[in-house]
């Protein structure tokens, strides 16, 4: 997909975290306030291509109707991919191979879209399945036994950080 080159942007995937902390309402709690923060500063960066799976339109439209509303509208206008068997079978692997737990598949799904659609980085606020420490490793390796360059997954926090020294 995209370069480093000033004219093409980089391809970033977003799970359903992402369109949640940009539409909710202000929080009073310290830690959630400054990651709602972050996502708007993310959300508005030009330099992204920001990209959706079918699963993650599907998991923005559950819950508070009006919310849901709210990232729905949020996530018009992005691009939107598909989920087939090629994504759900990498998904499976993910999981076979305990880079996951099988009730984290949904997590799996994004990873396996971000990774076969050569996506660079896959944002979110996920800490317990997709960033942290303890899940990446196994993730990129069975990216790369698969044949896939796996994307980098990191909070927008990091990926503004990461792309601030580019």
């Amino acid at each position: 997909m995209a370069t480093n080159s000033q004219k093409e942007k980089h391809s970033v995937y977003i799970d359903a975290t992402i369109p949640s902390y940009l539409v909710s309402k202000p929080s009073q709690v310290p830690k959630t306030a400054e990651r709602q923060r972050i996502t708007r500063t993310f959300w508005e960066d030009t330099r992204f291509e920001l990209i959706v799976s079918d699963y993650v339109v599907n998991e923005i439209s559950i819950g508070n109707r009006e919310q849901a509303a709210n990232r729905q509208h949020a996530v018009e206008g992005l691009t939107v991919v598909g989920v087939a068997s090629l994504e759900l079978d990498f998904a499976r692997l993910l999981v076979a191979e305990k880079a996951l737990p099988h009730n984290a598949f949904t997590d799996a799904v994004h990873i396996a879209v971000a990774a076969t659609h050569n996506i660079h980085f896959l944002a979110t606020w996920n800490f317990a399945h997709l960033a942290n420490s303890h899940t990446k490793p196994k993730i990129e390796q069975i990216c790369r036994n698969a044949g896939y360059t796996p994307p980098r997954i990191d909070t927008p926090e990091v990926i503004l950080e990461v792309l601030s020294h580019v």
